[in-house]
């Protein structure tokens, strides 16, 4: 995925309208205008497009030189310690015992700048990683994706995503799901997820917007009439920043409890060092 991708902001689209070129003005046939962009984006534009040129090729170099390395590791004898990438594709959701399903709740398209679309598929990447890793994978969803909207057609520049072990739905959880058998993880909730329960489908809310949005997956929740928790970190660590996790922190942290791991365990080895989570002490009755 472009690394430039992040750097265009909703400042470059709201730019004056004063920076044209002459090809900005030109109204051909008495037609309406075409968009006017300013000369940054322009380039930021222009700069994205090489990006993607240069990606594929960047991609293949990558490849041939990891083929090389395993090859010159074979010939010394050095054991592979991590599965191979044709294992992985074995490896299917499927097949997998995990006994909960996660969804990506995706119906946020028109809540996010650019940049934060960009760090939307980011993470929904990072989840996709993560999970094909695992023995035991989780049965993962998309869910509310729009046809060719800003996160769809983001998705389209990671070649080859349709073929990622997830199922992709334009429609709504609720069309998806039992609604029964739903759990909407919100930090707002009063509820405390303390287990994890077999057949239940537990969806992410797959907005980045840097707490702007408070409350909003809580209110979808209530709304929409279905059960709603939040992950017991406060519970289990002590945490400096804001409890509000990213899109993959929260699977991973799921991913990781159905490895067997603790909630304790489980939040202290997804967290980042800079949220500086310390293990909470338990206090004697």
């Amino acid at each position: 995925m472009s690394s430039d991708c992040d750097k265009i902001t909703q400042e470059d689209a709201d730019e004056p309208c004063a920076k044209k070129s002459s090809l900005d003005i030109i109204d051909k046939g008495g037609e309406n205008p075409p968009e006017v962009l300013s000369k940054r984006r322009i380039k930021k534009l222009a700069k994205m497009e090489k990006w993607e040129v240069r990606k594929k090729i960047k991609r293949q170099e990558e490849r041939e030189k990891l083929r090389k390395k395993r090859q010159e590791a074979l010939l010394a004898g050095i054991e592979r310690t991590t599965p191979s990438r044709k294992a992985l594709k074995h490896n299917l959701t499927s097949d997998s015992p995990c006994p909960i399903s996660v969804a990506v709740d995706l119906d946020f398209d028109d809540l996010m700048i650019d940049k934060d679309v960009c760090k939307c598929v980011k993470q929904l990447l990072r989840i996709y990683t993560v999970n094909r890793r695992s023995e035991s994978p989780i049965p993962l969803y998309f869910t509310g994706l729009k046809e060719e909207g800003r996160i769809h057609k983001t998705l389209q520049r990671n070649d080859g995503y349709q073929n990622w072990d997830v199922t992709i739905s334009y429609n709504n959880f609720l069309e998806v799901f039992d609604k029964d058998k739903i759990v909407y993880l919100t930090s707002d909730s009063d509820n405390v997820l303390d287990v994890l329960e077999d057949s239940y489908v537990y969806i992410i809310g797959g907005l980045v917007d840097h707490n702007s949005q408070k409350n909003l997956c809580y209110k979808i929740a209530t709304d929409r009439g279905v059960r709603h928790a939040r992950l017991p970190l406060n519970e289990n660590v002590v945490i400096k920043t804001r409890t509000v996790l990213t899109i993959n922190h929260v699977f991973e942290i799921l991913l990781r409890v159905t490895e067997k791991k603790t909630w304790k365990e489980a939040i202290m080895s997804v967290l980042p060092m800079r949220k500086g989570a310390k293990v909470k002490e338990e206090t004697p009755e």
